[in-house]
């Protein structure tokens, strides 16, 4: 678990410099508050650009206009977690308080480990100081940071500060020389900063840290030099206007940022960061080797520039789980807490991030993993959680907006099915069980879960029991002679290596302890034939229902069975839902290709599965139809969520009504947040007409067809037999390597010992 701060998106009109300024001063009295991005909502495309880019928690109004109101309306997901929409609560009969965590947290660590090393001539921490009317003075605020006045907080953090850490007034004089930073020394905005670290679920490739080119009057410019370091890019800005009284501070900065090795651009050193259609400037002045970096609407669309997850550290809990009638609460205490433990600030919030791990290990029907799908926030706060609107989805887990006096937490495991839904509901498609998923999962039940249908992998297994009809039995000596191997089925000794349970060390897989272990998951059920002594008909019956007398089935008889028992041999018949005569819609094929995909995705601890759906558009572009599963793997790289529907057949033919439906399902995910694949797999090869059909699936930029046969679908690896005919990896560990593969054998074959 992470315990990191609320990030706000402060949501203003584009001219409002008044609500720009109030936004600032009131997220440098945040712990943490300077990676709270200001987002303007003149452009509501580009405003959700930035909610989504910085994965604001909550959004408030800095500028007070219908149209700002309007926006941070319109996104449901983002409830305000607070009781007050206030960030200052001024008590009728007390002092006044901040709801969120504020500087007290960081000073009061810092008193006890910064102080006591400094001298007192020494101060630990810098308070800048300028003249209103200076026309830097928007550009010193973001820089060094200022704090709202008294009045409207209530709270003297300035003076706090200042006797905590021993501070020291700094006064930047009306058009004169900006001096060079003291680096001993602590400034506001560095004190906000202060024990946070970014989190490697969320890397940011271009923090390029050096000089931001602009006008300070401009608010465009000022905006973008805030929204740069709110995702900890490094910057200094420069105003060409203003250039002779930044030019010693600037070099300082500049020689500073190329020793850095983090925040040096790599092989160049310093990045200008401008506007296209910025100001003209002097590139000499910076040095040798800068790189330009345009700041432009594409800048922000969460494929270039990352805002990282900023914590303050991480802990680790061991959870107590509780099962009561099928469902299953997770508890455990904060151990820890980074924070200053006062009456004062009990009640102040912030976010607590909970990675599951393993989570409920083995449990294939619920999960404490959910994907990173703002959209499922209220769902995870009703169904997780006891607060609907205080639950948030983050790229590698789930966060609770919570208390500091909070010391324990608990958390309700979400049903597979229900979450599976909300996430085909998130794209416009309704998706409810299907009947042959319900037999599909009862049949995965039975066998006690997926691993327990690794007996169907045996060729023979699948033949025995396709070759019998329900109101057939057959012997002990042919049901082992079908599951060793005859004539086209593969033999039981190519499948040695598959553990369906334990047995001794070195003993190979035989005949009979497949066919027991049929037996034991009631796939079949021993019985005994019988001759009427009156019709003379042959009946079976299961060795529940026989006794001393057995009656006939066809005329009623009632005779002693005693006379016909000796020298009798078993008789077997396919029980429970392998006793329907409907093949179990088709299931054996289905568990086969989850097994495949569970297993290549590390066993399934994050990843979750269900049997068929039936899809209804709910606003998607979709026809009604059918995926024979779907597995969601909830925490790919960065947050991005893979799923992956399909069609499994035993031996009939993949229609092109099948490639069809499946291709309009997965278009309607958009492409921004996930990852879709499609799955076609069958027990037979494919035929030529079939590829032919399947090659729709693949984008012009985008490999997401996997084709999987009884060669795939048999072998613990995907690809174990695969690889020895075509030219590929033994090894698939993503659901790409299967879609590279599946291009590699079936699309534009490899074969092996072919150039």
């Amino acid at each position: 678990m992470r315990y990191r701060p609320l990030r706000l998106g402060w949501c203003i009109q584009a001219d409002d410099l008044y609500g720009f300024r109030g936004a600032v001063a009131q997220s440098f009295a945040l712990w943490g508050g300077r990676y709270n991005p200001i987002i303007p909502i003149d452009d509501a495309a580009h405003a959700e650009d930035l909610v989504r880019l910085y994965r604001v928690d909550a959004l408030i109004a800095a500028s007070d206009t219908p149209a700002v109101h309007a926006f941070i309306k319109s996104q449901k997901h983002l409830p305000w977690p607070l009781w007050s929409r206030q960030i200052f609560v001024h008590e009728k009969n007390g002092p006044a308080r901040c709801a969120l965590l504020d500087l007290f947290h960081p000073l009061a660590r810092l008193e006890s480990e910064v102080r006591p090393t400094h001298l007192p001539a020494e101060p630990g921490i810098e308070f800048h100081e300028w003249d209103v009317a200076d026309p830097l003075a928007d550009v010193f605020a973001c820089t060094y940071g200022v704090l709202p006045p008294v009045t409207e907080t209530g709270v003297d953090y300035k003076g706090v500060a200042s006797l905590q850490l021993v501070g020291q007034r700094h006064l930047i004089s009306n058009g004169g020389e900006l001096a060079v930073d003291n680096p001993g020394r602590w400034t506001l905005a560095e004190l906000n900063r202060a024990y946070l670290e970014p989190h490697y679920a969320v890397l940011n490739t271009w923090d390029r840290a050096g000089v931001y080119v602009g006008h300070a009057d401009d608010m465009r410019d000022l905006i973008h030099f805030w929204n740069l370091r709110a995702a900890d890019v490094e910057l200094m800005f420069h105003d060409p206007r203003h250039a002779d009284r930044t030019a010693a501070a600037e070099g300082d900065w500049t020689a500073r940022v190329r020793q850095s090795s983090r925040r040096a651009f790599p092989g160049t050193g310093v990045a200008i960061w401008s506007r296209d259609d910025g100001p003209e400037f002097d590139a000499a002045r910076f040095g040798e080797g800068v790189v330009g970096c345009s700041v432009d609407q594409a800048q922000w669309n969460g494929r270039n520039l990352k805002a990282p997850i900023m914590h303050f550290g991480e802990r680790s809990a061991l959870a107590s789980l509780n099962e009561r009638e099928g469902k299953v609460d997770a508890a455990f205490a904060l151990t820890d807490r980074p924070f200053a433990q006062s009456l004062a600030s009990s009640d102040q919030r912030y976010v607590l991030s909970i990675d599951p791990g393993i989570g409920l290990f083995g449990n294939e029907r619920l999960t404490l993993h959910a994907p990173f799908l703002p959209a499922l926030n209220e769902y995870l706060g009703r169904n997780l959680h006891y607060d609907w609107k205080a639950a948030r989805a983050e790229p590698d887990s789930i966060g609770l907006v919570t208390r500091v006096s909070t010391t324990d937490i608990r958390l309700r495991a979400l049903d597979v099915g229900q979450l599976t839904a909300e996430v085909f509901r998130s794209a416009g498609i309704e998706a409810t069980p299907s009947k042959p998923g319900l037999i599909c999962s009862t049949l995965i039940q039975q066998m006690g879960g997926l691993s327990g249908c690794r007996v169907f992998k045996i060729a023979g297994v699948r033949a025995l029991i396709e070759k019998h009809r329900p109101d057939q039995s057959f012997s002990r000596s042919a049901a082992k002679q079908t599951i060793m191997g005859q004539g086209d089925i593969r033999p039981i000794a190519d499948y040695q290596s598959l553990y369906i349970e334990p047995r001794p060390h070195g003993t190979g897989l035989t005949g009979d302890a497949v066919l027991s272990y049929l037996l034991d998951r009631s796939v079949f059920r021993a019985g005994l034939k019988f001759d009427c002594s009156n019709c003379r008909l042959e009946f079976w019956r299961s060795l529940g229902d026989a006794g001393e007398r057995v009656r006939c089935e066809y005329c009623g008889s009632a005779f002693h069975a005693a006379s016909q028992l000796r020298d009798k041999d078993w008789a077997f018949r396919r029980s429970g839902l392998f006793g329907r005569d409907d093949h179990q819609e088709g299931a054996i094929p289905v568990v086969l290709t989850l097994q495949q995909l569970m297993q290549m995705h590390g066993g399934g601890e994050e990843a979750f599965f269900t049997t068929a759906l039936s899809l209804r558009p709910a606003g998607a572009a979709i026809r009604d139809c059918e995926t024979d599963f779907s597995v969601v793997a909830p925490q790919a790289r960065e947050g991005r969520i893979q799923l992956v529907i399909g069609e499994c057949k035993s031996h009939s033919p993949i229609s092109a009504d099948d490639v069809r439906n499946l291709i309009e399902v997965a278009d309607a995910f958009p492409t921004d947040r996930f990852d879709t694949f499609i799955v076609f797999a069958k027990l037979t090869e494919f035929t030529p007409d079939e590829i032919a059909l399947v090659r729709a699936v693949n984008t012009q930029h985008r490999r997401r067809l996997i084709l999987l046969t009884d060669r795939e679908l048999e072998p613990y690896f995907v690809y174990d037999r695969t690889a020895e005919a075509f030219d590929i990896d033994r090894s698939a560990v993503s659901f790409d390597d299967m879609a590279e593969a599946t291009h590699d054998i079936f699309i534009e074959p490899r074969p092996r010992g072919i150039l």
